[in-house]
């Protein structure tokens, strides 16, 4: 079986008029299977609006199940103190039905933030396929000790998963040295950058911190791509895989 992997960090509600139709245009063009989204926002003065900005985004996208999850509260918005709720965390996009989704959160390693993966299970025809969507703390140091964790958290649940979202990994080599052995990285197939610096970023130039990696006993790459759009300031990542199930 083929199925089509999208992978995006959305950027919350930042520039959001500017963005939010060029990234539902983006989605429909696409057309992928899966879609995995990062830093997804709740914000409560929308709450008559929408539940939440991924489903906000599928009433434009319109797939047939999706989730979302909060990770982390934001206390401030445009560096001012916010007197409402706000938080930003996951969501999947799914042409299959989605039978589980939790998010977990990992220990803090050197901030003192929220970041952790959402564990997914959608229901396909050649059976159950697990799903963790992930974004981890952004220091080199942190997103090393998250990727082993994850890892870790993946092989005591004997699950074999398709695993995508901002890594926050700019060492290619901590990441082949972590998950090569068990992995295919989207990175090795065909090297990108997946993020873009604004004037809000400590980066300033082009880097990549966005990954797909894939169970090699279930799951082999076809082709990875990744395409400079300016829906937000990570370019999303897209891989054509094929299943082994």
């Amino acid at each position: 079986m083929k199925m089509k992997i999208l992978t995006a960090n959305i950027w919350r509600y930042y520039e959001w008029k500017k963005r939010k139709e060029k990234l539902a245009n983006f989605l429909k063009k696409e057309n992928a299977d899966i879609v995995f989204l990062q830093e997804v926002a709740y914000d409560e003065r929308l709450k008559e609006k929408w539940k939440n900005q991924i489903e906000e985004i599928n009433e434009q996208v319109g797939y047939s199940s999706s989730t979302f999850g909060k990770l982390m509260e934001m206390k401030k918005w445009h560096e001012k103190p916010i007197d409402w709720i706000m938080f930003y965390g996951f969501g999947v996009l799914s042409k299959y039905p989605i039978k589980h989704s939790e998010v977990i959160i990992l220990p803090p390693v050197e901030k003192n933030k929220k970041f952790g993966f959402m564990y997914v299970i959608i229901e396909t025809p050649k059976g159950n396929i697990d799903l963790i969507n992930v974004h981890f703390e952004n220091t080199n140091k942190g997103s090393k000790e998250h990727l082993k964790q994850t890892l870790n958290w993946c092989k005591k649940k004997n699950i074999k998963p398709i695993i995508a979202g901002d890594f926050n990994m700019k060492i290619i080599e901590d990441l082949k040295e972590i998950a090569e052995e068990n992995y295919e990285i989207s990175y090795l197939i065909k090297p990108y950058k997946s993020f873009m610096p604004t004037e809000f970023s400590h980066d300033k130039v082009p880097i990549t911190l966005d990954y797909i990696i894939i169970h090699k006993e279930k799951f082999k790459f076809i082709n990875v791509g990744c395409i400079n759009n300016n829906i937000s300031d990570h370019n999303p990542v897209v891989a054509e895989i094929k299943t082994k199930i």
